[in-house]
């Protein structure tokens, strides 16, 4: 067990690094991440304590769905506050200008790969799910869809989301750009490569747990 939350644990730092540094890129940010991203540039909010408030909105509409108090839901929420206070680290320690457009496209590309690593591991540990994939994971459910299909619905509607509420408010795109494009072709194919790559050895980390998982997928 001691292996499982060590790789999950690892799972979420490397995740928190990758959303901040693609965030230094000044090209645009991933879907997920644009609305909280948005969020901070326009109020005195940190992109940390945003993304937290963006996590509970997904947990309280995921106990909506379910209509019930779940483990794996309720577990989120110290996540959410976890997250929230990783990603502020990375943010303040790395407090660097965005650089120019070959560095710029090199420093996406290794927040690319970082984001993709620390979900994979994440999900391959198989303890408390991210509340962004909790919820779609719940929008699938409910309407009868594949995960797949539901997320890129879900992050088209973040986009969407984020687009709105930037012209409106502040009369500009905030946090969409070529990044974003990159980020949504990309991550779900690296994180297929890396499942190749990682999964016989993950797989083994987790049937040698001494304990089940934290929570039970029957519990939806």
């Amino acid at each position: 067990m001691i292996r499982r939350l060590f790789f999950y644990f690892a799972g979420v730092l490397i995740l928190g690094l990758g959303i901040v540094l693609n965030t230094k890129t000044g090209l645009g940010v991933a879907a997920i991440n644009s609305f909280p991203f948005a969020i901070s540039k326009m109020s005195g909010l940190t992109l940390g304590n945003a993304t937290t408030i963006l996590y509970v909105a997904f947990i309280l509409a995921q106990l909506l769905i379910y209509r019930k108090v779940a483990l794996k839901v309720l577990l989120q929420i110290p996540f959410s506050y976890l997250m929230g206070m990783i990603i502020d680290f990375y943010d303040t320690i790395l407090d660097f200008g965005v650089p120019a457009l070959p560095g710029a496209l090199a420093l996406l590309l290794g927040a690319i790969l970082l984001t993709a690593l620390g979900a994979y591991m994440m999900v391959a540990m198989d303890l408390i799910p991210n509340p962004a994939d909790g919820l779609v994971n719940a929008i699938a459910k409910a309407i009868g869809k594949e995960f797949g299909k539901t997320k890129l619905m879900f992050d088209c509607g973040m986009i969407a989301t984020t687009i709105t509420i930037s012209l409106v408010f502040a009369h500009r795109l905030i946090g969409i750009g070529l990044g974003t494009i990159v980020s949504a072709a990309l991550i779900g194919n690296i994180i297929v490569a890396y499942s190749r790559l990682f999964n016989s050895y993950f797989k083994k980390v987790v049937e040698n747990s001494i304990t089940k998982p934290v929570y039970e997928e029957s519990e939806a």
